[in-house]
């Protein structure tokens, strides 16, 4: 499967791609770990990329970019998830944004 087939088939916004926020790296490990079905709950995968980033020490910018994408999850209930870790970095995984 391909990176743009796998985004589409968990429903991950294009601005993942586009915002460069999806690199190859996160993208082998999700596909590696796919299952077919899986795209029944595709929201774990859009929610692990994010957590991925955070686990990382996201830079300011991706941490805006990463509210951005919050913001245009297809699952409102997922983004508010998200965007709750954005505003309060104790929450797991604790992060820190790097210059």
């Amino acid at each position: 499967m391909t990176r743009d087939e796998f985004l589409q088939l968990m429903h991950f916004p294009i601005e993942w791609d586009t915002l460069g926020m999806y690199p190859q790296e996160l993208f082998e490990g999700q596909v590696g770990m796919y299952k077919p079905g899986d795209e029944r709950g595709a929201e774990h995968d859009r929610n692990g990329a994010f957590h991925w980033w955070l686990r990382r020490g996201p830079t300011k910018l991706q941490v805006e970019k990463l509210r951005q994408l919050a913001s245009l999850d297809p699952d409102p209930f997922l983004g508010q998830h998200m965007l709750c870790h954005l505003d309060d970095p104790t929450l797991p995984p604790a992060w820190t944004a790097r210059d």
